[in-house]
């Protein structure tokens, strides 16, 4: 019926193509609008579940940071991997779901089951002489999330101390990133 009318005005074509446009448009920015707020909201809520200030860098899904600490000379990346994970279990911050992978300087974990995105917490840890370089990145679980409603920067940011405590217990590390 719709082909009928417009074929009928050939200015039908124009007026349709513009309104067909316009309602696109509309329907983008109420989407973006909506998904942007549902984001912040759910932020704002992982971060005082876990005692922290919402910060601007909750808005990426993928977290990294790098600090070094010095370290008893002879110890090893597989000991200091060991020292992390018990003061993991430990923490109060979040639920550990899965350990993934503990080896000689990696560790990787599956985080907060109880929040809507479960993340995964990868931790690296080198040794040279007296010094250990940790590499901590915290990613959504599935590959194609982009927005995690803050739970990566969440769970790094809640970690963080207690792998820093675990690596130095007295010193806490600089950190480098």
């Amino acid at each position: 019926m719709a082909g009928v009318l417009i074929s009928e005005d050939s200015n039908a074509w124009s007026i349709a193509l513009r309104q067909g446009a316009l309602g696109g448009l509309l329907v983008g920015v109420v989407l973006a609008g909506v998904i942007a707020t549902s984001n912040t909201l759910h932020a704002r809520r992982t971060a005082s579940r876990h005692g922290l200030t919402l910060s601007p860098d909750a808005a990426a899904g993928t977290r990294t940071t790098v600090f070094r600490a010095s370290v008893p000379v002879g110890t090893t990346a597989y000991q200091l991997t060991d020292s992390v994970l018990h003061a993991l279990k430990q923490a109060p911050f979040t639920r550990i779901d899965e350990v993934q992978e503990f080896t000689h300087g990696k560790l990787s974990l599956v985080c907060a089951s109880s929040l809507a995105n479960p993340v995964k917490l990868s931790i690296s840890i080198e040794t040279d002489q007296n010094t250990a370089t940790v590499t901590m990145e915290a990613r959504p679980v599935s590959t194609w999330k982009r927005l995690d409603g803050g739970a990566s920067w969440s769970v790094l940011t809640a970690a963080e101390p207690h792998v820093r405590g675990a690596v130095h217990p007295d010193a806490g590390g600089t950190s480098t990133a």
